[in-house]
């Protein structure tokens, strides 16, 4: 083992994106670890079942040589096969929060397991989190969430909406709306588009409004990549998005937390909410915990958005409820948290 060796390992991502990059990068300034990485985007195609098997054999000899191994989705190598007692294994869940169940609170191919430390956002989090990975709740740290530093500074937001509007013009002088769903699926197999008529909804709301659809990062392809209705989006990350959008429509997403910053209007897409409840299930009381209309078919979802306007003070309230339970901290210094976690698992 090489008691400087920090390895970063996704499934997400094949190359160092939101959290991992912000780590990675402040941890290369400071010039004190061997930084490694296993970046890879899962595929369920033959290919990419055989480049996952690689990844396989490149993650074993990684995680036994490295002092801290960092993740970002669950991880079967890790999982499967326990790592040496000096190795530690942090995860850095890739979504801020959750409000459906995942891990080992749902029917999974393996049981995670292996992991020494998670960060979540808030205190309400931490039994959530700690029964996902199977580690006790005093192994989870209230950090909050490095990405989402960001949008917490207005020039962050200002720059960016300047950037999207000159690259994406049909935006401009728009009410902005972004579709943004959780997957449906497996990675094991593959995960499927959301089943939505974006096209008829456009319609419904008019022109002065322009449909964003940002599907979920792990799905391959979309029928909405190229429909005059809908401006298909899939090279930004999603806290750009919001930068620019005006009301989000999500469904289970994590993303409705990190909406949350922004208070601005919400509104879920749910039609397969009664399946939904019962398989995976939720972290909250969906119904009266969301932080904006429930909508489950198209009619519904079009007259909460023509209803965004009429919006009144027990509906900011329910946001501000919302807030309060999944963020700790709002002051953008996650980052500088995380890192002060890390450094502290490398001190032993």
């Amino acid at each position: 083992m090489k008691k400087n060796r920090i390895t970063f390992i996704s499934l997400e991502h094949d190359n160092l994106s939101k959290d991992f990059k912000l780590i990675y990068d402040r941890l290369k300034k400071k010039d004190q670890y061997e930084l490694r990485t296993v970046l890879f985007k899962f595929d369920s195609s033959l290919w990419g079942n055989i480049k996952y098997g690689y990844a396989c054999i490149r993650q074993l000899f990684l995680i036994e040589s490295s002092r801290l191994v960092i993740i970002d989705y669950n991880n079967f190598v890790v999982s499967k096969f326990p790592h040496r007692k000096n190795v530690k294994v942090l995860q850095l869940w890739h979504a801020t929060g959750a409000l459906k169940k995942f891990g080992n609170d749902v029917e999974r191919d393996y049981i995670v397991n292996h992991y020494d430390y998670t960060i979540v956002n808030s205190e309400f989090l931490k039994p959530i989190f700690a029964r996902a990975f199977n580690v006790i709740e005093d192994q989870v740290f209230v950090t909050g969430i490095p990405n989402n530093d960001k949008i917490f500074h207005q020039n962050f937001v200002d720059l960016t909406c300047q950037r999207l509007v000159g690259k994406y013009l049909l935006l401009k002088g728009k009410k902005i709306i972004t579709y943004a769903p959780t997957f449906r699926g497996r990675i094991s197999t593959h995960f499927k588009d959301a089943l939505i008529d974006l096209e008829k909804i456009h319609q419904a709301i008019g022109n002065d409004y322009i449909v964003i659809y940002k599907s979920h990062p792990l799905i391959q392809h979309s029928n909405y990549e190229k429909n005059e209705h809908v401006l298909y989006i899939q090279d930004e990350l999603i806290s750009s998005l919001f930068c620019v959008t005006d009301i989000l429509v999500t469904d289970y997403s994590a993303i409705a937390i990190d909406w949350m910053v922004f208070n601005k209007p919400i509104i879920a897409y749910s039609p397969d909410l009664m399946t939904y409840s019962h398989k995976p299930g939720f972290t909250i009381d969906y119904e009266n915990e969301f932080p904006g209309q429930v909508t489950k078919n198209e009619d519904e979802l079009i007259k909460a958005i023509i209803a965004v306007n009429d919006e009144t003070e027990s509906d900011d309230l329910k946001r501000q409820l919302f807030t309060d339970k999944m963020y700790k901290f709002r002051d953008g210094k996650s980052t500088d948290r995380v890192l002060d976690l890390i450094e502290s698992i490398m001190r032993g």
